[in-house]
């Protein structure tokens, strides 16, 4: 969690650099070499979203991209009555790289959203999913976005198994994992106020199941069951994987259960 907090920082600083101050990818890279790796696919990405910026698209289009951006100030904007100015600077860097996304075209995201860690799109459907938290403004509603993200890991993990490629399993595992120990660290203690109420869910084994309406509840429902489904999945796959990639199938399903325990326990 350390790692990636530091990590979260040293991106928030690269992307004022080089949004605000006109930097080089090359400078910032060369300021964290040892976060270099995990920083390049993300500022390139960044810098062709900006590039993007001087493309003049269609009337309606633009036009559509201001609506979204207004939504999304709305959505962002702080309740004690700050200035937009007064924000913190991850918040303008989220809505800046936001409106980049808006202006290449939805296509180019809406593609990256079914791009996998091998694929050239990837950086952007992280991109993307970054600035998605980072416009969501409460605790229940990061944890909520962080299971989800959880979620679309492990679809992924099991993808590059079949793929044979253990350096991507153990990076999108690692990434996985992550997402867990940022649910465990918000506070959620508040989230879970009011009368937990049942609601009817669709038929599954020929048994009725039954989803909480709390907010709360359900992120604990949730998380219950992806608690049982996900090392399953990646069981699954262990059978029938390439050996290579076996080792880190192996840890990635031990440190999943190890997650879901810190976090299920957390919101007890």
């Amino acid at each position: 969690m350390k790692r990636d907090d530091e990590f979260n920082t040293i991106l928030d600083n690269c992307l004022e650099r080089l949004l605000v101050k006109g930097e080089a990818i090359e400078q910032c890279l060369s300021s964290y070499p040892e976060y270099a790796n995990e920083l390049e696919p993300l500022l390139r990405t960044v810098v062709a979203t900006k590039k993007a910026l001087a493309i003049q698209p269609r009337p309606e289009f633009k036009s559509r991209a201001r609506h979204q951006f207004r939504l999304a100030l709305q959505a962002a904007k702080p309740k004690t009555g700050l200035s937009f100015l007064a924000w913190q600077p991850r918040w303008a860097l989220a809505l800046a790289l936001f409106l980049a996304l808006l202006v290449t075209g939805g296509g180019t995201v809406a593609a990256a959203g079914y791009s996998m860690p091998d694929t050239p799109l990837y950086p952007v459907k992280l991109a993307a999913e970054r600035v998605q938290l980072a416009l969501t403004g409460s605790d229940i509603g990061k944890a909520e976005l962080y299971a989800k993200l959880a979620d679309r890991r492990v679809t992924e993990i099991v993808y590059m198994a079949s793929k044979g490629k253990p350096e991507q399993v153990e990076l999108t595992a690692e990434r996985f994992n992550s997402y867990l120990g940022s649910i465990a660290s918000l506070s959620l203690a508040e989230s879970g106020e009011g009368e937990v109420m049942m609601a009817p869910a669709a038929q599954e084994s020929s048994k009725d199941v039954s989803v909480p309406t709390n907010k709360r509840a359900k992120l604990k429902w949730l998380l219950g069951r992806y608690a049982v489904n996900h090392p399953a999945v990646l069981r699954e796959i262990l059978e029938t994987a390439p050996e290579s990639v076996k080792p880190a199938l192996r840890q990635a399903i031990t440190k999943s259960i190890a997650s879901y325990e810190k976090v299920l326990r957390a919101l007890e």
